[in-house]
């Protein structure tokens, strides 16, 4: 009796809160964000953790099994793009430094997307959650 009653405890099951699989595009200035994270951070009475999805390419997507929880989500996007140098490379610097390069093209994405993003989302379970993010660079940080 033991022996299967605690299987039952193992395997997941559907006792936590249901997550779903979400895709999509995310721009910057009208071209693709090369390299970034979306957050889906629950709000409301949507309780649980933050999920964060790669970015690659201006696209996005996860599975239902790592997915966000399904309900309301304030978004946050951030770049993950340095422009290719690492800032403690000192022979990267060096490198900069004899080329007369002065700056690095670093893609920011403005703190109105990300710290103080009022982008919100709903995560539903039965339609698909397919979203896209047209950002601009000049928007008010």
């Amino acid at each position: 009796m033991l022996v299967v009653l605690g299987l039952q405890g193992c395997g997941g099951g559907d006792d936590g809160p249901q997550r779903a699989a979400v895709s999509g595009v995310i721009n910057l200035d009208g071209e693709p964000l090369q390299q970034g994270v979306i957050r889906f951070v629950p709000e409301g009475e949507t309780k649980g953790p933050k999920t964060s999805v790669p970015v690659q390419q201006g696209r996005f997507e996860i599975d239902s099994r790592s997915g966000p929880l399904v309900g309301e989500h304030r978004i946050e996007i951030v770049s993950t793009d340095d422009g290719g140098y690492a800032m403690d490379d000192e022979q990267a610097i060096q490198d900069l430094r004899k080329a007369k390069v002065k700056r690095i093209r670093v893609v920011k994405v403005p703190a109105v997307y990300n710290s103080r993003s009022t982008l919100k989302k709903t995560v539903s379970l039965n339609t698909p959650n397919e979203f896209q993010f047209d950002l601009s660079s000049q928007q008010k940080r």
